[in-house]
C-alpha cells in the first residue's frame, strides 16, 4: 500500500514535470518568433536610406497571438537610434521583446 502511494506521488511529479516543459517549450518558440520578426523590421530599416528611417511604417505580422510592432526612434544628424519591440499574449499574458540599434549616415 506504501509503495503504491509512493508511485502515485513519483508519477503525478513526473507528469507535472513534463506539463511544465511543455508550457515552456511553447513559450520558447514564441519567443523565437519574436526575434525573428524584430530582426526582420531591423534588417528592412537598414536597407533604407538615412532620411527614410523616420518615415518607415513596420509591417503588420501575425505569427502571435495579438501581435503588434512598436518602433522608437532617436535621430541624430549622423546617427539614429532604433528600438523594435514586439508584444503578443501568451497564456492570458502579455509578453514583450525589445531589441536596438544604430544605424548611421553614410
Amino acid at each position: 500500500m506504501v509503495g503504491i502511494v509512493i508511485l502515485l506521488i513519483v508519477i503525478s511529479g513526473c507528469l507535472m514535470t513534463y506539463i511544465h516543459c511543455i508550457a515552456l517549450n511553447d513559450s520558447s518558440q514564441n519567443l523565437f518568433v519574436a526575434i525573428n520578426d524584430a530582426q526582420y523590421v531591423l534588417e528592412q530599416m537598414k536597407s533604407l536610406a538615412f532620411g527614410d528611417i523616420s518615415t518607415y511604417v513596420a509591417p503588420v505580422f501575425s505569427n502571435l497571438p495579438s501581435e503588434t510592432i512598436t518602433l522608437s526612434r532617436s535621430i541624430g544628424t549622423s546617427m539614429a537610434t532604433v528600438t523594435v519591440t514586439v508584444s503578443w499574449q501568451e497564456r492570458q499574458r502579455s509578453r514583450t521583446f525589445s531589441i536596438t540599434t544604430y544605424l548611421a549616415k553614410l
